[in-house]
């Protein structure tokens, strides 16, 4: 079956140009129902279920009606259902839309019910008198690279752009560019941040300027740096056709590259989403989904940085703080003291201080940064290095939760980003989850989401505590290539008292973090919600590379209580007497009910008894099971499972009464114990 190209070769392919209708700037907007699709199409295959796999197979045909893997597959399912003449039919419409591979076609055993078949025969001649041809098919087309000086306006176009197919690390367009033309620029057409210290430098040629540099705005100008202040840098437009998809909108969701590499790009957003349910700005939205965190971290791991705002979610005139986890995949920008009406402005001022600090740079080191995909850890790394009123690099001062442009030394910034020697530049390391144990969904949590795991990749690892345990516990190692390495890990955010962090090797490349239960929590004078631990890498003759964050994002519509041993002895859903709070419905719903939890002598959790708002009171066994009747010793009898279904109030503004509400009911499992 053509799974195995799917999984493997054929979805790392591109995809450009029109298909039936759509074009590359529909994929951000349809990719997530292919993946869907695929992966129950994967699923009913693993589980024998033939049906299902051509259903998802047949629905992402009428998504993709004129890809040829997918018609392929349905051509599969068929002939493994002994529909023959079916099967053959299917597959001859993959052949006629650019199905060329013949190996495949001799070898998958799922196709051997057509082996003796003179059409399937006539078919493979066709396919293997095409192999050498291009491919055609119309979903994997490659794009052409666009030829322009530097300095040039590029124009995202469907000809220049395409579309990574990957099912594990695609979702993104690539647009391709070969710049060429002179690199050099006269000293003093630079007119950016700090001109008076950067012209001299561009003129003895001791800094490398914005030459060959790209700068995307994502918010339609809402925000505006004037890039012609930096000369070189490149501005990237939209097409027609990519703004009517809006594809140039929202978070970054493309590279920019020769083919063969990526080029240098800073880009600004300032949009939210507001009016849904889903409200919540771009830092939010990306934290909180794993697939826009995986694709944040490809795009900073290809030296193209963002800048974010994230006022919406995170206001000091408010002293609220939404926000789901800390990361140094993108900039977050804000405001942490005073007003937020300027909130714009600051994060035009941040963007243009990092094309300033580019700019800055020496030539070898900007180059050697580049060539290691380094922009994004040394642009973390100098702004954190340079907060005003820092109390130490390894402090939570050097790392806020939002970046205000008035509250980093820019000039020390731009001093410091000159002064950096290819030596010098950040430790480049990883982290990744080694132990955890997740709670069991239904039993210790009833929200849909099948885990703790919001994501993972190797910048940042991203958990909302759902279990009821107190202490939660991750066993995470930070690894790297270069020698002499050590780590240092120490909290952000968070109550020092209730975090422990136990170091399991010298280095610290591998510890134990443990964090007891913090809910909605208070800290200087802001109400928070996420935990954020740092890891940074230290070797002698560096400076403390970026930081990697383990976050532990807590639910706010909760409140509960452990007794002495840390047994969870209550959880309150219902809204509060001071009023209802807020919590990300992507998180969360609301659930109007309290659980008081049972033990027996030996501390064994018995069960719950749940109380609603009405009053009525429910019992519940260990396994979450409704009981219906019990034995004269008071153990269970008669149990139920229970299902949880999300109920979406459309009238509700999200705000000041709960969106989503989780209902619960009987099903029909009725077990006598």
């Amino acid at each position: 079956m053509f799974l195995k190209q799917i999984v493997m070769a054929s979805l790392i392919a591109v995809v450009a140009s029109a298909t039936y209708g759509q074009s590359v700037f529909d994929m951000p907007k349809l990719f997530p129902q292919h993946r869907q699709y695929l992966s129950e199409f994967v699923t009913a295959l693993q589980k024998g279920n033939l049906l299902a796999a051509e259903t998802a197979a047949r629905t992402a045909v009428k998504l993709f009606p004129n890809d040829a893997n997918w018609h392929y597959n349905v051509a599969c399912v068929c002939a493994k259902s002994q529909r023959i003449d079916e099967a053959l039919v299917w597959l001859r419409k993959a052949v006629d839309l650019g199905f060329r591979d013949a190996r495949q076609l001799q070898e998958d055993t799922d196709l051997i019910a057509l082996r003796q078949q003179a059409a399937f025969g006539e078919l493979l001649k066709q396919v293997q008198a095409l192999a050498g041809s291009k491919q055609q098919n119309a979903t994997l087309r490659s794009a052409q690279a666009d030829v322009l000086a530097v300095g040039a306006e590029l124009t995202v176009t469907p000809q220049n752009t395409q579309w990574n197919w990957d099912p594990n690390q695609g979702g993104y367009m690539t647009t391709l560019l070969q710049q060429v033309g002179d690199r050099t620029v006269a000293a003093e057409r630079y007119q950016g941040p700090y001109a008076e210290l950067i012209q001299p430098w561009l003129r003895e040629g001791t800094a490398a300027g914005n030459a060959g540099d790209l700068y995307v705005n994502r918010d339609e100008d809402r925000t505006q740096v004037s890039y012609e202040a930096f000369p070189g840098l490149t501005p990237v437009v939209y097409s027609d056709e990519a703004q009517f998809a809006k594809a140039h909108v929202g978070a970054a969701n493309g590279l920019f590259s020769s083919g063969v590499t990526t080029y240098p790009t800073v880009g600004l957003s300032s949009l939210s989403l507001a009016n849904t349910l889903f409200w919540r700005s771009l830092p939010r939205l990306i934290t909180t989904e794993a697939q826009a965190d995986v694709l944040s971290f490809r795009l900073a791991a290809a030296n193209q940085l963002y800048v974010y705002d994230a006022s919406s979610d995170y206001s000091a005139q408010h002293q609220a703080d939404l926000l789901t986890a800390l990361t140094t995949q993108f900039i977050v920008s804000g405001s942490q003291m005073g007003t937020d009406t300027d909130v714009k402005a600051k994060a035009e001022r941040l963007t243009s201080l990092i094309l300033a600090g580019l700019a800055a740079m020496r030539p070898e080191t900007k180059q050697a940064m580049l060539q290691r995909g380094l922009l994004v850890p040394t642009m973390q790394m100098l702004l954190r290095q340079h907060v005003k009123g820092s109390k130490g690099y390894c402090t939570p001062t050097a790392h806020p939760t939002v970046f205000d442009v008035d509250c980093i030394d820019g000039e020390g910034f731009i001093q410091v980003a000159h002064a950096l020697k290819p030596a010098q530049l950040p430790v480049s390391f990883q982290i990744a989850a080694r132990y955890e144990t997740m709670p069991r969904q239904y039993i210790d949590y009833f929200d849909a989401p099948q885990s703790e795991r919001i994501s993972d990749t190797p910048w940042s690892i991203k958990r909302v505590v759902r279990g009821k345990e107190k202490t939660r516990k991750l066993t995470v190692a930070a690894q790297t290539v270069e020698r002499g390495v050590t780590y240092q890990w120490f909290v952000v955010n968070g109550l020092e008292e209730k975090i422990r962090i136990r170091s399991l090797t010298k280095d610290n490349a591998l510890v134990t973090l443990e964090v007891d239960y913090h809910g909605a929590y208070e800290q200087e004078g802001f109400k928070k919600r996420h935990v954020d631990l740092a890891c940074v890498a230290l070797r002698d003759g560096k400076p403390a590379s970026a930081p990697c964050f383990v976050s532990f994002r807590y639910l706010a519509n909760e409140r509960r209580t452990y007794d002495a041993k840390g047994r969870i002895q209550q959880i309150d859903y219902t809204v509060p007497s001071t009023g209802f709070v807020y919590e990300d419905p992507a998180l969360s719903a609301f659930k109007n009910w309290r659980d008081d939890y049972q033990y027996d002598g030996a501390g064994r959790l018995m069960g719950w008894t749940r109380t609603t708002s009405t009053g009525t009171q429910v019992e519940f066994d260990a396994y979450g099971r409704h009981i219906l009747d019990k034995h004269p010793n008071g153990k269970p009898k008669r149990v139920v499972k229970v299902s949880y279904m999300p109920r979406v109030d459309a009238k509700s503004n999200a705000v000041t009464s709960p969106a989503i509400e989780l209902l619960q009911a009987d099903t029909e499992h009725m077990l006598t114990l």
